[in-house]
């Protein structure tokens, strides 16, 4: 070989690394950022990358700054398992893509695609770069690098996660990407944006994306954002070991206040039910009478979602809860996750502002994804089910969707109504004639209150409304045991892909 050919392929390694690059390295500290090697060297193993295309450049010339074509990528391993990582680098051509740079980026998700490799992208940048020369005639060509980046998200959804990573602006093509994957990490004071035909950026903030549904986990950083990937990734695995019950699991009874219409927080329950310190929730801000999250049960990954009764409208099912509800369906379905669900719902949101919402439509998808879902389902009733909306909380109704392990807790109630509402029916004629509103609302007190026995745990049990009523603190136990009889296994072709936000 050639002593020369050698020296240029080593010198040309040498400049782009970070080292060589002291000034963009700055830049990118004064902004509070990490340079895209750093990014991926946070997250995966030391020493585990293969890079992809580290030459590549805007041009074949050697003098080209263009380093890796403003795209670092390849395969790495997170606690020795396969992933498929790539970082925009801001720093060239402001992050921007070109058909190079498009196309080492499909090559990455072929890979990912073919065997079933996790994909995490950083994607802050400029959308299309400009000022490249126009590819030639004939016109109409299909653009293999551009699409197959699309094609390749859209067909890997449901089959390996995908994270795509906001930190900074991130226009057009490069926003794209990050739509299509099935989780969405952006560091506050991030946006997404478009471009105008003048050139002027239309940014959101990722705040304001985030209470959308369009971004799944806000973090302060960049460094948090690594491990917030990292954390989510862990899911994927089943490398948990025995896991530990929270300090609180003894003291769940006390969790639901005596008072039947007494708002709590229900990630308090969540928190005591599953392993300690393992839930990643998804959606925060999003649909907030639900609530969704990632977690560990007796060290096995689960799904856990739940009706949140602090939350404005008290735990009932609105359009964008309903949304959020099923694609988290859908995400476990696809990702062997077993589902957990928690119960304490006056069931869907109605009137006016409901319907302008869509709640018509949007009410059928957690109905249809809880049909549709192969992995196992334990649904726990903490306090009050009513109407429809239990159903999108534990499919009832027919066997096929009929939780695999139905428990409810004394506490619950349930009904075709709420019991205040039945008493608006059934003592309508005392209630309009009573001399005060504070006399008509303790006639229709004192009815719920006495219907309130039949509706309860003990009569439920006696009727076999539920598999089993069971002091709170047994919970997390039988659903360990049920769960222990339905192994995780990954079906060989896709169930479904996960819907889009």
């Amino acid at each position: 070989m050639d002593p020369l050919q050698l020296q240029q392929i080593h010198e040309a390694r040498a400049r782009v690394s970070d080292a060589a690059r002291p000034g963009d390295v700055d830049l990118l500290r004064s902004l509070g950022k990490l340079t895209a090697h750093e990014r991926i060297d946070a997250i995966i193993d030391q020493g585990s990358l293969v890079e992809y295309g580290p030459l590549a450049g805007e041009t074949p010339s050697v003098e080209d700054d263009a380093h890796a074509d403003g795209l670092v990528g390849g395969v790495g391993r997170i606690d020795g398992d396969p992933v498929v990582i790539a970082s925009y680098d801001v720093t060239v051509r402001g992050g921007t893509q070109t058909e190079r740079n498009m196309r080492k980026l499909a090559r990455l998700l072929s890979l990912a695609n073919r065997h079933r490799w996790p994909f995490v992208c950083f994607v802050d940048g400029g959308g299309a770069r400009t000022g490249l020369p126009a590819n030639p005639p004939p016109v109409v060509v299909y653009s293999r690098a551009t699409w197959d980046v699309y094609e390749g998200l859209a067909e890997l959804s449901g089959w390996a996660p995908s994270i795509a990573v906001v930190s900074g602006d991130t226009v057009d093509g490069n926003a794209g990407i990050a739509m299509l994957c099935d989780c969405v990490i952006a560091t506050r004071g991030s946006f997404l944006a478009s471009r105008l035909d003048d050139g002027e950026l239309v940014r959101q903030a990722v705040e304001e994306l985030a209470a959308e549904g369009h971004v799944d986990l806000l973090v302060d950083d960049e460094q948090q954002a690594c491990a917030t990937v990292v954390d989510y990734l862990a899911y994927w695995g089943d490398g948990f070991g025995a896991g530990q019950a929270s300090p609180n699991h003894g003291s769940m009874a006390s969790l639901i206040p005596d008072e039947r219409r007494q708002a709590y927080d229900v990630r308090l329950v969540m928190d005591a039910l599953v392993d300690d310190q393992t839930i990643l929730e998804l959606g925060a801000d999003w649909g907030t009478s639900i609530v969704t999250a990632f977690a560990t049960l007796g060290g096995r990954p689960i799904g856990i979602f739940a009706n949140q009764p602090i939350s404005p409208v008290a735990g009932a099912i609105d359009a964008a809860a309903a949304d959020k509800a099923a694609r988290f369906i859908e995400l476990c379905d696809a990702y062997e996750l077993p589902l957990v669900s928690l119960v304490d719902n006056p069931g869907y949101m109605v009137g006016p502002q409901a319907e302008r919402q869509g709640i018509a439509r949007h009410h059928a998808r957690p109905l249809a994804a809880l049909h549709h879902r192969t992995v196992a389902l334990c649904s726990v009733q903490l306090r009050k089910a009513y109407g429809l909306g239990p159903y999108a909380m534990s499919g009832w109704g027919a066997s096929r969707v009929m939780p695999e392990l139905k428990l409810a807790w004394p506490s619950v109630e349930s009904g075709g109504m709420s019991l205040e509402g039945a008493a608006f029916l059934v003592k309508r004629k005392e209630i309009k004639a009573a001399a005060t509103a504070e006399e008509a609302r303790t006639i229709r007190d004192t009815y719920a209150e006495e219907m309130r026995e039949p509706a309860s745990g003990v009569s439920a049990a006696r009727t076999f409304s539920f598999d089993d009523v069971v002091d709170p603190a047994d919970t997390r136990g039988r659903i360990i045991a049920m769960l222990d009889n339905i192994p995780r296994v990954f079906a060989e072709v896709k169930k479904h892909p996960i819907e889009l936000r």
